[in-house]
């Protein structure tokens, strides 16, 4: 009974993780706010709160206690450097000495057998195209953007530059919400409040901004899944195989020649006879 506990408790941790959905909001009226909601939880996260300091955790006795740790901390995190430092120079020397012992053409073939392991680079570079139109696109609509309020208002040193920054401005937040529209969900652009103006009294564009977006972690985790088996997969196709890397054939030494032709030239000679090696003998 514990164990159908148990499972039933981790099915529901997976639906609930799967299932949830986070919801981040940005706005910018007199400050930047930021916040997160989870079930309905809602975590602050801009602007920070003012951090509290309390006199007692100034003293001379634990001042000098923060130090001590501190110091420890310091040395501790020095060392496990140093031991990495140490660690990767030995390696970097053991493969120093493996390759001073290699010949000229010992490092040649190994290193066009590394070349003829590895997939062509045009190939590589249409699997990379095509996981990242894959992937992005997907993404994109995993996400829902909601508006609430955009109000920008624009200002400028004079008049001609407040009606070119003006210009700008409009005529980039029409495309701009249809990008977002056509490619993933909007939501809420009839009951926004959406309105740009000029401002002839200020020398600033001040914008007063409230929009979020939400998606679901399971969609998220579904995507990153589905690109990372599309790209393994596809590099299993154009990675070639370990017969093509190891039919890469090089040209044999003069040395090697001359034995081989030697051998030839032995298996050719004709066998004498019976009766002629009798006569030989005679």
């Amino acid at each position: 009974m514990i164990a159908l506990y148990i499972i039933l408790g981790i099915v529901a941790l997976f639906v609930l993780i799967f299932t949830v959905r986070i919801r981040v909001t940005i706005d910018m009226a007199e400050e930047m706010r930021l916040w997160v909601s989870v079930l309905g939880i809602r975590i602050n996260i801009l602007p920070k709160k003012p951090k509290k300091y309390k006199i007692s955790n100034y003293t001379l006795k634990k001042i000098a206690k923060r130090d001590r740790k501190k110091a420890i901390k310091d040395a501790k995190k020095a060392e496990a450097k140093a031991l990495k430092k140490a660690k990767k120079d030995a390696e970097k020397k053991k493969k120093k000495e493996e390759e001073a012992k290699l010949t000229k053409a010992e490092k040649k073939a190994k290193k066009a057998a590394k070349r003829a392991s590895m997939p062509p680079i045009p190939d590589l570079i249409s699997l990379l195209i095509s996981i990242l139109k894959f992937f992005f696109p997907n993404l994109f609509l995993k996400f829902h953007f909601h508006v609430a309020r955009i109000k920008i208002k624009v200002g400028g040193a004079d008049a001609a530059k407040i009606a070119c920054n003006y210009y700008a401005i409009s005529n980039a937040l029409g495309p701009a919400l249809n990008f977002i529209d056509k490619h993933s969900h909007l939501h809420g652009t009839r009951r926004a409040e959406i309105e740009i103006a000029p401002d002839y009294l200020s020398e600033e564009i001040k914008a007063d901004v409230k929009l979020g977006f939400s998606t679901s972690i399971g969609g998220i985790l579904g995507i990153l899944l589905k690109t990372g088996f599309k790209a393994i997969f596809g590099y299993m196709k154009i990675k070639p195989s370990s017969t093509q890397a190891s039919g890469h054939k090089y040209p044999a030494s003069s040395s090697e020649t001359a034995n081989i032709e030697q051998g030839t030239n032995e298996e050719n000679k004709p066998i004498p006879s019976q009766t002629e090696s009798e006569r030989a003998e005679k």
